[in-house]
């Protein structure tokens, strides 16, 4: 498996990965997300794309935010339902820490979605992200990480 930035010809196959794992309107919404990285927009997102024998198995994005010039949100983590509970998730979200901390002061937020599934323990326990807000009866947590 390698990780790599998303390519313009990648936007149709990780959409529809999106789309798998939410729905069509997702994945509608996401392709044009996907796009934003090659616009013209002064901040952009940077999406990687984990790509094992030529096929997209797996993706996550980040990009500097509004708000804060060294907080950096993390978002739209997928994998590919059958290829889930792989370790292919931990290692797109260690890439883009990776690149967030090349930015000296440098944090980075995350939306987690789902307490059932254990998502606010998973990115607690394996890459120390604190839970600093808890939305819709605690189902959804935006986590933040101190990468200094």
């Amino acid at each position: 498996m390698k990780i790599r930035l998303l390519k313009p010809v990648d936007i149709k196959a990780t959409a529809a990965l999106i789309g798998r794992n939410y729905s069509k309107k997702y994945e509608y919404s996401a392709a044009l997300e996907l796009k934003d990285m090659f616009g013209a927009s002064a901040i952009k997102p940077t999406y990687f794309v984990a790509v094992e024998d030529k096929k997209i198995i797996g993706l996550g994005g980040f990009m500097q935010s509004g708000m804060d010039y060294y907080l950096y949100e993390i978002f739209w983590v997928n994998v590919a339902p059958e290829r889930q509970r792989q370790g292919i998730g931990k290692k797109i979200v260690e890439r883009i820490i990776a690149e967030i901390k090349k930015k000296k002061g440098a944090r980075a937020i995350i939306l987690t979605a789902d307490t059932l599934r254990g998502d606010q323990k998973y990115y607690k326990d394996n890459f120390k992200f604190k839970t600093i807000a808890k939305f819709d009866k605690n189902s959804e947590h935006i986590m933040f990480l101190s990468l200094e």
